[in-house]
């Protein structure tokens, strides 16, 4: 495969933790893979960089901000000349807060991250990877459907809509592969944030047990999740467009390799 003719991927919230290995596993693939990373903070995007001359080129911003979005699916097209697949990582927990006491103005403000900003950048992106055949993966939760996650409401109402969106992408346009995926406890920084910041909002029981594994070393590390998700944006099958899977559900199980 020559650099011409290399896979070039977008890839939101690239500085650090999920986001960063996903990007990093795409660039050390055999395919030579360009990628256009996207997040606030500049340092992890730079180092990619500089790890790998002539594959990277970053986005600083907020997503919240559309224009950001818009501004990686341009850098795409103009520094590498197509779109292979996107991977929408970025994503914030904050608001966490029962309806009843929840601030509507930043429920708003997880939404344009969460989900607005995926739909904006998809509405640039879609002509590219109609031409390119491409791949979108939306990273999803749990608490997309399940009801224990106290507090979580606007973060999990946000990832169902997540789920949906994938489904929708897949059915209107039937030449792009989108899926969600659950890659589930991790030791992120957003796992940081909720054991530090958010205890006093959650059920105690919740907040203990992530507490406790992160103590005792039992969280789950990034890389199995990244490898599914990276496999995924690379090469996931047609029949599994417009589904949602936990990364380590029997059917992404091949996708587990690296």
């Amino acid at each position: 495969m020559t650099a011409s003719d290399a896979p070039v991927f977008i890839v939101t919230g690239a500085s650090r933790g999920l986001g960063y290995n996903i990007a990093e596993k795409l660039l050390a693939a055999p395919i030579s893979a360009k990628v256009v990373a996207v997040a606030r903070s500049e340092a992890g995007m730079a180092m990619l960089a500089q790890e790998y001359p002539g594959q990277v080129e970053y986005v600083t911003g907020d997503l919240a901000n559309y224009d950001t979005g818009v501004k990686a699916v341009q850098t795409a097209i103009e520094k590498f000349g197509s779109l292979s697949g996107i991977v929408f990582n970025a994503a914030v927990i904050s608001p966490v807060a029962t309806i009843a006491t929840t601030d509507i103005e930043a429920f708003k403000k997880l939404f344009d991250v969460n989900f607005f900003s995926i739909l904006t950048t998809l509405k640039a992106a879609i002509p590219y990877l109609r031409e390119s055949k491409g791949k979108v993966v939306l990273v999803s939760s749990e608490a997309s459907y399940e009801s224990h996650f106290y507090g979580w409401e606007a973060y999990g109402s946000s990832k169902a809509c997540v789920n949906h969106l994938a489904a929708t992408l897949a059915g209107e346009e039937p030449d792009i592969f989108a899926i969600s995926v659950d890659p589930g406890v991790m030791d992120s920084a957003m796992q940081q944030e909720i054991r530090e910041q958010h205890g006093n909002k959650m059920k105690d029981e919740h907040h203990e047990y992530l507490i406790k594994i992160k103590e005792d070393g039992s969280i789950p590390s990034t890389n199995p999740p990244a490898t599914v998700i990276s496999n995924l944006v690379v090469q996931g099958p047609m029949e599994l467009s417009g589904t949602y899977y936990a990364f380590n559900s029997p059917t992404l199980s091949p996708y587990l390799t690296v």
